[in-house]
């Protein structure tokens, strides 16, 4: 794999029976980018991130993350992923909600960590607060936090706002354009044209479980 590349992606599959979700994908995800990834309701997105994040495991195929097949657990530690719903226990307090996230990733549970976490998503002062005292925005900032423990490389963000009133998608927006300023490598999914065109350096449209495009975002615009 090319050191340009994050994410390689090669003649993938995936299928459920006689049922084909994913058709040979091919493509490459560039490293310290915004990439996103269009498609209406059942083209493959989530499909695809689940395989990325070992979820789910291809039909054929195969993908490289950071020079390492996904079928390698340690693959995934250079990861931090946000869920399209997430769930969270307002019954904890922020800190608690951390600490969890970083044993499950294999992260030192320091106090220190979370603080820097916090201060990056605008939480800086709030670990002992419980979550049920957050607003949605704070709420959102929190469930970024936690895709920043261990200060992955790669963020993957499946619909990172959808549902979320104007202040809470703010929040996302600027977050992914610090990550990106930071040099990170963002993958997200959206419905939304705007945001698109706003955040992404490259976009990927899948149609049916097959690229119907993928280019920069000024080639996107330029289509007849």
């Amino acid at each position: 794999m090319s050191v340009e590349s994050a994410i390689m992606v090669k003649g993938l599959e995936f299928s459920i029976g006689k049922k084909r979700i994913l058709k040979g994908l091919d493509f490459s995800v560039p490293r310290g980018k915004v990439f996103a990834v269009v498609g209406h309701n059942g083209a493959g997105k989530t499909t695809f991130f689940h395989i990325l994040l070992g979820l789910k495991y291809q039909t054929a195929g195969e993908i490289q993350i950071l020079g390492r097949s996904n079928e390698d657990w340690r693959s995934r530690t250079g990861i931090g992923y946000v869920v399209e719903r997430p769930y969270l226990n307002l019954d904890h307090e922020f800190v608690s909600f951390l600490r969890f996230h970083a044993r499950l990733a294999g992260v030192p549970r320091q106090r220190e960590v979370f603080e820097k976490v916090a201060e990056e998503v605008g939480l800086a002062g709030h670990l002992d607060e419980g979550l049920s005292t957050f607003s949605k925005g704070m709420l959102q900032k929190a469930v970024l936090a936690q895709a920043a423990l261990g200060d992955p490389e790669i963020k993957v963000l499946d619909e990172p706002m959808s549902g979320l009133d104007p202040e809470s998608r703010e929040v996302v927006k600027r977050q992914i354009q610090k990550w990106r300023e930071a040099g990170k490598t963002i993958v997200f999914s959206s419905h939304v044209m705007e945001d698109v065109e706003l955040l992404a350096d490259e976009v990927l449209i899948l149609e049916d479980g097959e690229v119907r495009f993928r280019g920069t975002v000024d080639e996107w615009r330029a289509r007849p």
